[in-house]
């Protein structure tokens, strides 16, 4: 495995910030010099060019290479199974999804950009009936073919569809059932060149313009082909490569980014792969319908030591809709990712007031290895009505500021736990993801709870000071 750059074919080339000639000009004028221009980047004012030996102009700032990257989509794994009403069922409760979904949380009014190699026959299969008749797909486009007929490549996108927001009646249901979707053709099935990374990022800006609020891809990039160079492993630390640099300006722009980690686990590069690596995405592993690591997840942490992937949710034995339009299992980071940014989505319509760093926060401490993560989960597995809480707490201190903090100790504790304070406390409720109030007793005295009968799981604590004060400890794991 070569690391570092080898060999380069394109470039980027940065214009003067305060140049007042129009980018089309700039683009015109580098056409008369020469310059093979492959596309321009509204968000980095800049132009991606065939390498060339030409001397640059004044107007340009600096040139920067385009690193290329090879994309390692999921492994899918098609059985012969027959499933029964709700074969998507246990994918959604092991995010608490279907109580959520029946509180009204489908992902209604939110927009989510997919960007894959193809999203095959959506506009035919049954299975994508009802987005198509509600008009829940707003757009679509080919940034290799600039067109919009993206049904006709690679199924890939399409399973990723259907598993984030396909309806079925009897056999299927999506994450975020009732969200809307931007298709985007950013990959080419196959093939590694430099021009997919910058449709990805057209991707990004196109999806922008239109209003998207969560993007999700299920591609990663990390190796390359002969002679274009290939990513090393130093690379994925949150700002070496093009793309992860995009999904910085994306952020910034008020959109939420979730992101498979990759079917590395098994394979020689082992790690975590771009732009899973960027700090505000969410990069999301696979386990198994028994919550166990599965093997070919891409392992963390980010080649700075931050914790990689953030969360984890079912990869393997996931039902989605191939390419026939037939019911399957299949698995991959590719199908654990969509799971995550549908849930994003219906926490996104319940909290609309959240901020992007409140949505993270909450899905990350809502995970079942939150206060003990490591390199294989992550943070582990969130659930959806935990995060609710979560944010609820968020939500209501930004419009009344909770006036009391405390802690509690051990935590992760085991039948009881005790609390740090200063003030004397009169009243401790205690309850589950669901909102439903635990039996617990507080031994006033000691400043300890004593949990009776509470099963192992993350709790919410609310306390009240005898003057009134209130505090909120959201998240205590119980063993």
């Amino acid at each position: 495995m070569a690391t570092g750059l080898q060999a380069q074919t394109h470039q980027w080339l940065y214009f003067n910030a305060s140049d007042t000639v129009s980018p089309n000009h700039r683009i015109s004028q580098l056409g008369n010099k020469g310059f093979q221009v492959m596309g321009y980047s509204t968000w980095f004012n800049a132009v991606c060019v065939a390498m060339d030996t030409n001397p640059l102009p004044d107007f340009i700032a600096q040139s920067a290479p385009l690193p290329s990257y090879q994309v390692h989509k999921s492994q899918i794994h098609q059985t012969q199974e027959t499933f029964s009403y709700g074969g998507s069922d246990w994918q959604l409760k092991m995010l608490g999804l279907d109580e959520y979904h029946r509180r009204g949380f489908t992902g209604k009014g939110i927009t989510i950009g997919l960007f894959d190699a193809g999203f095959f026959k959506v506009d035919s299969l049954p299975a994508f009936d009802t987005l198509r008749k509600r008009g829940q797909i707003l757009a679509e486009w080919d940034f290799h073919y600039n067109d919009t007929n993206v049904y006709i490549q690679d199924g890939h996108g399409m399973y990723v569809l259907s598993i984030a927001g396909g309806y079925w009646p009897d056999s299927i249901m999506g994450a975020a059932p009732d969200a809307n979707f931007l298709l985007a053709r950013t990959e080419i099935a196959n093939r590694e060149i430099h021009a997919e990374e910058l449709a990805w990022v057209k991707a990004l800006e196109w999806a922008d313009s239109i209003g998207v609020d969560i993007i999700h891809s299920s591609l990663g990039y990390s190796l390359f082909d002969t002679l274009e160079g290939d990513y090393s492993y130093m690379d994925m630390d949150g700002q070496s490569t093009i793309i992860t640099r995009a999904t910085d300006s994306a952020a910034a722009r008020g959109i939420f980014i979730t992101n498979s980690a990759g079917n590395e686990g098994e394979k020689e590069w082992h790690h975590i792969t771009a732009p899973c690596d960027g700090r505000h995405v969410l990069c999301v592993g696979a386990v198994d319908s028994n919550q166990v690591h599965a093997p070919f997840s891409s392992y963390g942490p980010s080649a700075d030591g931050r914790v990689k992937p953030d969360v984890v949710a079912m990869g393997a034995g996931v039902t989605y809709v191939n390419k026939e339009g037939l019911i399957r299992t299949g698995g991959g980071t590719s199908f654990s990712g969509p799971l995550i940014a549908g849930m994003a989505a219906c926490l996104k319509q319940a909290w609309p007031d959240a901020t992007n760093e409140q949505l993270y926060q909450s899905i990350i401490k809502s995970a079942d290895r939150y206060l003990n993560p490591d390199t294989a989960y992550g943070y582990g597995l969130p659930n959806v009505l935990v995060a609710d809480s979560i944010l609820k707490e968020y939500v209501l201190s930004a419009r009344q500021p909770l006036n009391y903090s405390f802690n509690l100790f051990p935590n992760p504790g085991k039948g009881s736990v005790r609390l740090s304070g200063h003030d004397a406390i009169q009243l401790v409720r205690v309850s589950d993801g669901f909102g439903r109030p635990i039996n617990a007793i507080y031994h006033q005295d000691l400043r300890e709870i004593e949990f009776a009968s509470a099963s192992p799981g993350m709790y919410v604590i609310e306390v009240i000071t005898t003057d009134g004060k209130k505090g909120v400890q959201s998240y205590l794991k119980l063993e």
